[in-house]
């Protein structure tokens, strides 16, 4: 995973760009949302990768996020690092908040537009990957979007929920938008680009 992550930076480092313009950074929920594909008459720079965590995202932000200088900002990250680094969520808040602070501070003018974290559905079924649901608990997830959510709200940001119209009664990502319990289909992110389209353009 890292030799994929480190060339999919490595393509992103290289990119010739022009500041001032939209950027998404976070993980696999970001890298394939595709974006840039519905607003073809915006300039959006999808600076995603998969496998991202809060951790490799702060050591890589000046490439992806700050050398941009965007005046649009969209943020997702988190879950990998419950799955992969078993980390708890004050200590992924915290991470999430000091990415946060680096770009209020290197970026001043960027508008910065928290996306909530997508929970898993761990259901008994032959399509769900256990190796990518196991590892998540959507009670830590819920409480990782109430602390953003919260920040966003004390610090004059944009929170984006975008989970809102993915969950079911359970708090689970309905399995209708998910190929693996985890990962969204062609028809989550088309609930997602709807709930995130009013922030992009306004």
């Amino acid at each position: 995973m890292m030799k994929k992550y480190k060339e999919k930076l490595n393509e992103i480092t290289a990119r010739d760009f022009e500041k001032h313009q939209i950027v998404l950074v976070g993980d696999c929920f970001i890298e394939n949302l595709k974006l840039e594909k519905t607003f073809e008459d915006l300039t959006i720079y999808n600076n995603g990768i998969s496998g991202d965590t809060s951790s490799l995202l702060l050591k890589t932000l000046y490439k992806r996020a700050i050398k941009y200088k965007p005046r649009k900002l969209f943020l997702s990250v988190g879950s990998n690092d419950m799955g992969f680094e078993r980390m708890n969520v004050k200590d992924i808040y915290h991470n999430i908040i000091m990415i946060v602070e680096e770009i209020q501070k290197r970026s001043k003018e960027t508008e910065i537009h928290l996306l909530s974290v997508v929970p898993v559905n761990p259901a008994n079924m032959d399509n769900i990957v256990r190796e990518y649901v196991d590892n998540r608990n959507n009670f830590d997830i819920n409480m990782l979007n109430y602390y953003l959510k919260n920040y966003a709200r004390k610090h004059h940001l944009k929170y984006v929920d975008i989970t809102k119209k993915l969950k079911n009664d359970f708090d689970q990502l309905k399995i209708e938008y998910t190929i693996d319990g985890f990962h969204l289909n062609d028809l989550g992110y088309s609930i997602v680009k709807k709930s995130i389209s009013k922030y992009v353009v306004n």
